[in-house]
């Protein structure tokens, strides 16, 4: 073709843009297939009566590393029972965000309960007892004592790239309302 270079490849061509390795994406990803993947097999037992009843879930917790923070997501029952299942959080803090999920366990009438998830924390530029701009990957496990209030406590180990930094491990501590 004339006036046209033939080796010249669109912006959008997949092989120009540079393949991204964030574990926040690879989790996320993996975290969908995990729940997606748990409700097609709970839809295929031929004994389950009523199909997975999805309930939005939310919460406002006050703590390490995010400090403040809103989280939104949804629990999705998956048994007979109707008060455990997976629950699926995505948490914006005044330092960071989280993304998390895993198995929550509903007791009683009045609120209580507990759940232990896999997280992904992004810290920010002032978090408290990590490192600025570092993701954190780990387990947390969050428990309501009544009417939704309680508190969590996790263990993360840091997924990115640092320079002697000493924040290698996160220790998440923190009061809760709500998931």
């Amino acid at each position: 073709m004339i006036g046209r270079d033939t080796d010249q490849r669109s912006p959008l061509d997949a092989s120009v843009i540079p393949m991204q390795h964030c574990a926040m994406r690879r989790f996320a990803g993996s975290l969908l297939l995990v729940v997606f993947a748990s409700l097609r097999v709970a839809a295929q037992d031929s004994s389950a009566a009523a199909p997975p009843r999805v309930s939005p879930a939310f919460g406002v917790h006050y703590g390490s590393p995010l400090r403040f923070s809103v989280a939104v997501g949804g629990l999705f029952d998956v048994s007979e029972r109707r008060n455990d299942g997976v629950v699926v959080m995505l948490e914006q803090g005044q330092q960071g965000s989280e993304v998390s999920a895993g198995y929550f366990r509903l007791l009683g009438h009045f609120g209580s309960g507990y759940s232990l998830r896999a997280a992904v924390v992004r810290t920010g530029d002032e978090p408290w007892n990590s490192s600025a701009h570092t993701t954190y990957v780990g387990v947390e496990a969050h428990w309501m004592i009544v009417f939704g209030v309680g508190g969590r406590l996790g263990f993360l180990r840091r997924a990115s790239r640092s320079s002697f930094d000493p924040h290698d491990n996160l220790a998440t501590v923190g009061i809760s309302i709500g998931s």
